[in-house]
C-alpha cells in the first residue's frame, strides 16, 4: 500500500514539477527563467517542489518507525530525531 502511495504522489509531484517549469520552457524557451532570480513566486514554488522530493525519498525510512510499537518509535526518536528522554517521562 505504501508503495502505490509513494508511486501516486511521485507521479503527481512529477507532474506538478512539469507544470510549472517544463510547459514553460516548452513553449518560450529559454526565455520563460531569463526574470527567475527575480521572482519570487518562482524561488519558492521550486524550493516547494524541493522540498517535498526530499521529503518523498524520505518517507520510506519514516514510514516504518510511523507503524512501529511504542517502544520502537521510542528508541527511533530517541536515535535519529533527536527526541530528549525526559520527553517520555
Amino acid at each position: 500500500m505504501l508503495f502505490i502511495a509513494l508511486s501516486t504522489a511521485g507521479l503527481l509531484l512529477a507532474f506538478s514539477a512539469f507544470a510549472a517549469f517544463g510547459l514553460p520552457w516548452l513553449v518560450m524557451g529559454n526565455r520563460a527563467f531569463e526574470e527567475f532570480p527575480e521572482r519570487r513566486d518562482q524561488q519558492v514554488m521550486a524550493g516547494m517542489l524541493a522540498t517535498t522530493a526530499i521529503c518523498l525519498a524520505c518517507m520510506p525510512l519514516l514510514g516504518s518507525a510511523l507503524a512501529a510499537a511504542s517502544p520502537q518509535l521510542q528508541l527511533f526518536a530517541e536515535t535519529v530525531l533527536a527526541v530528549p528522554e525526559r520527553f517520555w517521562s
